[in-house]
């Protein structure tokens, strides 16, 4: 019986242990600098080891990428209502001193709705619920393995909140890197493609190191390129960055704005302006949004959470006007707007932001590419490329791998990118008219379940760019043959010069043969007499393509080939297609041309070319070289050649195996009964 009656009280005594323990509030501390931490301020990240940095590249996962969980703090720096948006999709990991707690919170998320389902716990001690100040950075290596970025918190009497990184790490089981570099998140912001931000408190917190060396150790420990270093326009006590500016995409930044009567009003300005003349990760200037802050609102103090984006508002007339200004910046993402928790009221330098940290989605399937935008040439088709970075190490199905583009105001198409090499992929929207606009998204899947989107909302913010004339255009691109008739007397095409300049052709092959077969063809008239040729504005140059020779085997299908020219602008072909069923139709009608013919490709050439020959019967044949005053420069070939199709490669060098300098040359061939004299072109 006394046995029965010590073990009660010792239940009933540890009931009240916890009890007491779930209540015990937690040590209140301000989101500045307490006077006594200024007084301890050399001892932040005194004891802090800092290890090997990732394996390079690293790539810093942005705040807009895809997320498993967000990481609080009990007791709340955020409404209830916050965590029941958060919970509908993804984790909630809360920070909880001991299972007491846990229980506490348990019941609390029951009785207010929150999916339990998704939420877990993190047993650690924690002096404050800045979680995004003290938590962790996430990072994939160069294998696409999932890390976190630990940090010296800048906050000298919170070891507990600097040690969450670790555990939150330890929990994961993913590894951590020690970057030792004084820091907080609320100063932080990158773009996941290699440009992050900070105030220069970064500098000042830091100074026995330069600012090369700062920018050195992101770059080390997160991929970071280009580390963007500016003064806080606000110049309040906290300094950070979070407080009037947001990426939001990785070429989109959100920044407050003030009317023209407040203090800070030119320094915002300023910093807005600097943000808008800055080339992001897209090749182009960022576009730079702005939310109405009159009364210092935290309205760019928000969280995005995968398709989400939850905004502090303040029970304010420009509440709506914020909510639309992300709406505007952001199609297709759900915005919504949270009043502050009474107890933990919103402040212009500590809002939802300040107080929620994402959890990178550890196995997340990322799309790396760089957007066409601006003006296109209309000429081509639209190359576009991409790296698949998949952290789950699921390979992805490579017929899911697809471009989404859409004409103007029509529907979507698809078509399929083409694996080359690893992990990257490229893909052709099809060339468009003058004029059109054209809007795209890319959209991959890997075996894990996962898939992706680029841009990461996919068709609400499709990429964009418009078609336009830049260069020489040929009309048609495509010259079919499909009949004799159009076989022999030939298909004309057009080059011609749609823009509001003269352009330079360069060069333009005046024949080829398909390499599978031996079918040639050549141009006629030749209508250049040197090389830069200007073809004026609404000029053309008009060419008929004419075959020399077909095959006689009979053949299934269609034969391409490609006729080759240059502008001063860049490269172009107009595809040559032949219908196989001509030669047998040839065969037939035993209409067998001479056979009898010279070419050579490449033309122009820089190292060595390849002449090839036909000749009707096995005869004694020369193959010589001239410049264009008739000297010979070199015998290529002489003796007795056989009937049919021969070779012989030049090196661009005379009779003394000098390299022959830049020109026009003719080669020629003579056997008993013909001889053939063509030009070719060395470029050095």
């Amino acid at each position: 019986m006394k046995k029965l009656y010590f073990l009660i009280c010792i239940i009933l005594i540890n009931s009240i242990i916890l009890k007491v323990q779930a209540q015990e509030p937690v040590k209140k501390l301000p989101h500045w600098l307490t006077p006594e931490e200024k007084l301890h301020w050399n001892d932040v990240g005194k004891f802090f080891v800092e290890t090997d940095p990732p394996l390079s590249p690293a790539r810093n996962v942005a705040e807009f990428d895809q997320m498993q969980g967000v990481l609080i703090a009990y007791p709340f720096g955020i409404p209830m209502t916050v965590i029941e948006e958060m919970a509908n999709d993804i984790t909630v990991t809360t920070i909880v001193a001991n299972l007491a707690q846990q229980n506490t919170v348990t019941q609390q998320y029951q009785a207010a709705g929150v999916n339990l389902s998704h939420c877990d716990f993190l047993i650690a001690p924690s002096d404050s619920y800045w979680t995004r100040d003290y938590g962790p950075w996430f990072e994939s290596d160069s294998l696409n393995h999932i890390g976190i970025v630990d940090f010296p918190y800048n906050r000298p009497s919170r070891p507990n909140d600097d040690n969450i990184p670790g555990k939150v790490a330890t929990m994961l089981g993913v590894p951590l890197y020690g970057m030792d570099l004084i820091h907080t998140g609320g100063n932080y912001m990158t773009d996941g493609m290699g440009i992050s931000s900070s105030t220069d408190l970064v500098w000042t917190e830091n100074p026995t190191l330069t600012h090369v060396q700062v920018a050195q150790k992101v770059h080390d420990y997160l991929g970071i390129n280009n580390y963007m270093v500016v003064p806080d326009p606000n110049a309040t006590y906290i300094d950070h960055i979070d407080c009037w500016g947001k990426f939001l995409a990785p070429d989109k930044i959100l920044i407050r704005k003030v009317p023209s009567t407040h203090p800070r009003y030119s320094a915002i300005e300023a910093t807005a302006a600097y943000y808008a003349s800055q080339v992001c990760s897209y090749g182009y200037n960022y576009r730079v949004f702005r939310v109405n802050t009159p009364d210092d609102q935290p309205y760019t103090n928000s969280v995005i959470l995968n398709n989400k984006v939850l905004v502090p508002i303040m029970n304010s007339t420009w509440d709506d006007s914020a909510l639309a200004a992300y709406r505007a910046a952001l199609p297709g993402y759900q915005v919504t707007g949270f009043l502050e928790n009474p107890s933990a009221p919103w402040e212009s330098t500590d809002a939802l932001h300040c107080r929620a940290m994402g959890i990178a989605d550890l196995g997340q399937l990322y799309i790396k590419h760089i957007p066409l935008s601006g003006n296109q040439p209309a000429q081509d088709n639209f190359l576009v490329q991409a790296d698949l970075i998949r952290c789950s190490d699921s390979a992805a199905w490579n017929d899911s791998v697809l471009i989404w583009y859409k004409v103007n105001n029509g529907q979507f198409s698809m078509t399929q990118m083409t694996r080359i090499a690893g992990d990257h992929y490229t893909g052709f929207i099809p060339k468009q008219p003058d004029g059109s606009t054209i809007k795209y998204y890319l959209y991959a899947a890997d075996k894990s379940g996962r898939h992706a989107t680029a841009p990461f909302i996919g068709p609400a913010d499709p990429f964009t760019f418009t078609a336009v004339y830049t260069d020489l255009t040929a009309i048609p691109d495509t010259i079919r043959f499909n009949t004799l008739d159009e076989f022999y007397n030939g298909k004309i095409t057009r080059i011609h010069n749609y823009t509001s300049s003269g352009i330079d052709l360069n060069y333009i092959q005046n024949e080829g043969f398909f390499y599978n077969l031996p079918i040639g063809w050549t141009i006629e008239p030749d209508l250049v007499p040197s090389y830069p040729y200007m073809i004026n504005s609404g000029d053309s140059l008009s060419y008929r393509v004419i075959f020399l020779f077909p095959v006689v085997e009979s053949l299934e299908g269609y034969s391409i080939d490609t006729l080759n020219f240059t502008s001063e602008i860049g490269p172009h072909k107009v595809i040559i297609v032949v219908n196989d069923s001509i030669f047998t139709e040839i065969k037939k009608a035993g209409q067998l041309p001479d056979q009898f013919w010279l070419s050579n490709y490449p033309n122009p050439f820089a190292g060595i070319t390849t002449i090839k020959f036909s000749i009707n019967h096995q005869s004694m044949t020369k193959l010589e070289i001239f410049d264009l005053d008739g000297r010979k420069i070199r015998t290529l070939a002489e003796g007795l050649y056989p009937a049919g199709n021969n070779k012989v490669d030049w090196d661009g060098t005379n009779e003394t195996g000098n390299k022959v300098p830049s020109g026009i040359y003719l080669y020629r061939i003579t056997t008993k009964d013909n001889t053939i004299t063509k030009r070719m072109v060395v470029i050095r």
